[in-house]
């Protein structure tokens, strides 16, 4: 819930935005719903000492929203491992 919370208050989700990945990828494929529309590119930092289950639902909202956009999508991912002074989503 974390990761959904920091990557929703970074795109400017409104309140009671979904906290899934099917919730996801209409807001940050098809827009029209946060404060931040495509295109934008999300750093992820500080997960070399996540534990797996997130890193895997991680991996797994990066793949699902790589797929819904296709070649021509808007949103790019860089995920980096951690950095004490890079805290940001």
């Amino acid at each position: 819930m974390d990761f959904y919370e920091a990557l929703l208050v970074a795109l400017g989700a409104p309140e009671g935005h979904g906290r899934n990945i099917n919730a996801l990828i209409d807001s940050m494929v098809y827009g029209g719903i946060c404060a931040m529309d495509p295109p934008y590119t999300l750093r992820i930092t500080g997960t070399a000492k996540l534990p797996n289950d997130i890193k895997n639902e991680i991996d797994a909202t990066v793949a699902s929203i790589r797929e819904a956009q296709g070649a021509d999508g808007g949103v790019e991912f860089q995920i980096e491992p951690w950095k004490p002074y890079l805290r940001s989503i």
